[in-house]
């Protein structure tokens, strides 16, 4: 029990030393967005968006061509995680 507890705080301790991390991120956005101005993060965003959706895009059609390759693998695999989720959300209930 104690075990559990102090694996508990230890993982607690992580946690919040990420958020720590994470305000210290947000807190420099913001001062960069003060001293540069808005139109310049939202070129960061719209920057950021563009990677993303081309990331997606790749992501998206390299599966789409594994399904292909392989459809009996995928729809076992489909049905097997269906399956899962059927079962975590029966249990939830």
């Amino acid at each position: 029990m104690a075990e559990q507890i102090d694996a508990d705080i230890s993982a607690l301790r992580k946690d919040l030393g990420q958020m720590r991390a994470d305000f210290v991120k947000l807190s420099d956005t913001l001062q960069h967005l003060g001293r540069h101005g808005v139109s310049e993060a939202l070129d960061k965003v719209a920057g950021s968006a563009g990677r993303t959706r081309d990331t997606i895009q790749k992501g998206g059609q390299s599966l789409i061509d594994e399904i292909e390759e392989r459809p009996v693998a995928a729809a076992v695999v489909a049905f097997i995680a269906g399956m899962v989720l059927a079962a975590l959300f029966a249990r939830r209930s």
